[in-house]
């Protein structure tokens, strides 16, 4: 009895590890194909992935060097990327349907050339890409040194550091076409199948000596997707006739990114439905929109993903839009030892969508639409998935979680969903639907976030999330917490976030007024505050240490705690809104204040903004704010 028990459990163990044994690590190194020799790598490591697929290869290596990469040569794929440009894009990465893979660079670095997403990943599983960097030869931002200005004339004069052209009084990016090296191989151009320039829209102004947007920011620039009137002076000046309140100071760093709906057309990584996805030890240079954009993801950990400048390149601006964005994942997602810096917009950004009803056509079938332009075609559910509608105003849910019972595309901005069950009564025209099964949890930690314009990280997800141990110093406030049914329609409340042992520098500096932490959904109006949005959100035993007044903005949540924070002013810059409370309450339950410290050096005082619809505020005997009711 016993041999026949031990033979069992020996041929139980042996099967285990048969089930668990991923097959020998073979690998393919590039130096094999001559890479280290090419003009284009490109089509090199197109055929070299090709032979990793074919023949099971599972680690791809590159020898430590430089390589450039063209499109001209590069495999295509129609992309609707959510929240950057749709588009057919050209990669030299192709990593479609590849199953415990590796990429290695050896600290080597990617320059790119024109437009093209460098690493396309689509349903792709257990896939690692480590050491290495990526840069774009011609950078998707133009920047120039303010040498003159005429507060007089509202004109200021730029030394142009980047590629352009003035054309009908109009100031022009020059993006690289893709026809280099080919040109002189050839001896002819190649048709360029896409706009290469941009005109100057989307601009903000950097101070040089902070490698930052300049304080008080909003008087000297905006984004808001008007054009400037620009003249051509000669030697690579223009004179820019400003829109703005101020003509900005002589030495800052004019930069624009060009025209709204075409400046997100190259992220440096693309990844669609993966599951299981790590990337280590890369530095992202630069990038024409996002570092990397996730969506319908499983579990990804980014390990010392670096959004950086490079150092002795001279330029100002890294990536033209966020860091890194995940919108619509589940699982885990992972963002430590990382640095951010000099992004145009987030370091992060993880939320779900609200589509938007568009008609309801019967009791079990609505007409929903993709509202943002930079939304359209993305894959808001499929069957089988959970959603529940929720009230275009109150942004409060209106039925029971139900299951999709099938989505019918009709075009680009158009599906038809139908449900399970009957919607009568529960849904009504603008309404928005929420995905629930795709969200996802998060651990952020250890990683640094500086000199960027807009914000450090937005959560919008009711999984767990933990904030720990960072540091931040972004122009705009730096963790926001919100949800919209108005224009991007980012969807969710969170539910247990956890803000903890992150230090706070100077942050909020772009001129508005607006706090360091900023928990706000986005109503219809006033009129509809009401119900909670988000809950259990703790923020505790952080370092703020900030020259303005407001830290905490507080609305609609159910569990609030701040305590054990240590609030020191400081006097990097003159407080823009001193009298802003330090933090405000509206509409919570649950709030505990307490144990928390304030020193200040620049006359700002500690104040408490309670509305009348907050309950249950529970505050130390020695509370350290003035309170105002």
């Amino acid at each position: 009895m016993f041999r026949k028990t031990f033979i069992g459990f020996l041929f139980l163990a042996l099967l285990s590890c048969f089930e668990n044994y991923a097959g020998p690590v073979t690998t393919l190194n590039m130096k094999e194909f001559g890479i280290e020799l090419a003009e284009d790598a490109t089509p090199i490591v197109v055929e070299a992935l090709e032979k990793c697929k074919k023949e099971g290869i599972t680690r791809l290596q590159f020898p430590k060097g430089i390589y450039h990469f063209y499109p001209t040569f590069a495999p295509d794929r129609y992309c609707a990327i959510t929240n950057n440009d749709n588009g057919l894009k050209r990669t030299a990465f192709p990593l479609w349907g590849f199953n415990d893979f590796e990429i290695d660079g050896d600290g080597s670095e990617f320059i790119f050339h024109g437009k093209m997403v460098p690493f396309i990943l689509e349903e792709s599983h257990n896939i690692t890409i480590q050491n290495l960097s990526i840069n774009w030869e011609v950078p998707f931002c133009l920047e120039g040194d303010v040498v003159a200005n005429n507060p007089g004339e509202h004109t200021f004069d730029i030394k142009v550091k980047t590629p352009h052209k003035v054309e009908n009084g109009h100031l022009y990016l020059c993006l690289e076409r893709e026809d280099s090296p080919y040109e002189k191989k050839y001896g002819f151009r190649f048709a360029a199948p896409e706009k290469y320039h941009q005109e100057v829209g989307q601009n903000i102004i950097f101070d040089p000596n902070t490698m930052a947007p300049v304080y008080d920011e909003s008087k000297y620039s905006g984004f808001n997707h008007t054009s400037l009137k620009a003249e051509e002076l000669g030697n690579g000046n223009v004179r820019i006739y400003s829109i703005y309140e101020k003509v900005p100071p002589v030495g800052t760093v004019f930069c624009s990114k060009g025209e709204y709906l075409f400046n997100r057309t190259s992220p440096a990584f693309r990844l669609f439905k993966n599951t299981n996805v790590t990337l280590n030890n890369i530095n992202v240079h630069h990038a024409g929109a996002m570092g990397l954009i996730a969506e319908r993801c499983e579990n990804i950990t980014l390990d010392g993903f670096n959004v950086v400048l490079k150092e002795g390149q001279g330029r100002m601006v890294t990536t033209t839009a966020d860091a890194t964005h995940f919108c619509n994942c589940k699982g885990l997602i992972t963002i430590k030892n990382s640095v951010f810096e000099n992004m145009l917009d987030d370091a992060t950004n993880i939320h779900g969508t609200y589509a938007r009803v568009n008609q309801v056509l019967d009791d079990y079938r609505v007409a929903f639409e993709t509202y943002h332009p930079h939304q359209n075609d993305y894959l808001f559910a499929e069957a089988g998935d959970s959603v529940q509608i929720i009230h275009k105003n109150t942004l409060q849910p209106t039925s029971e979680v139900m299951v999709v019972k099938k989505v019918d595309r009709i075009n680009e901005k158009i599906s038809i969903l139908t449900f399970g069950e009957s919607v009568k009564g529960k849904v009504d025209k603008y309404y928005g639907i929420e995905n629930v099964s795709w969200y996802a949890s998060a651990i952020l930690e250890n990683n640094i976030v500086r000199n960027n314009r807009a914000r450090s990280f937005l959560i919008s997800t009711p999984r767990k999330v933990v904030v720990k141990n960072n540091q931040f110093s972004s122009q705009m406030t730096s963790i926001r917490v919100t949800g919209d049914l108005g224009l991007w329609n980012e969807s969710g409340p969170c539910d247990s976030l956890i803000i903890e042992g992150n230090t706070f520098g100077d942050c909020v500096y772009n001129g508005r007024n607006a706090a360091v932490i900023k928990i706000d959904p986005q109503y219809a109006s006033e009129d509809y505050v009401q119900g909670k949005y988000s809950k259990d959100i703790i923020i505790k035993d952080n370092q703020f240490k900030t020259f303005d007044s407001y830290i905490l903005h507080a609305v609609s949540v159910d569990g609030l705690v701040f305590e054990g924070n240590k609030i020191e002013t400081s006097n990097s810059y003159k407080p823009l809104y001193p009298e802003s409370p330090t933090l405000n309450i509206v509409n919570c339950n649950d709030v505990s204040i307490g144990e928390n410290s304030f020193k200040s050096t620049n006359g700002i005082e500690s104040k408490l903004k309670v509305d009348k619809k907050t309950t249950n505020l529970v505050l130390d005997k020695k509370s350290l704010f003035k309170i105002n009711f």
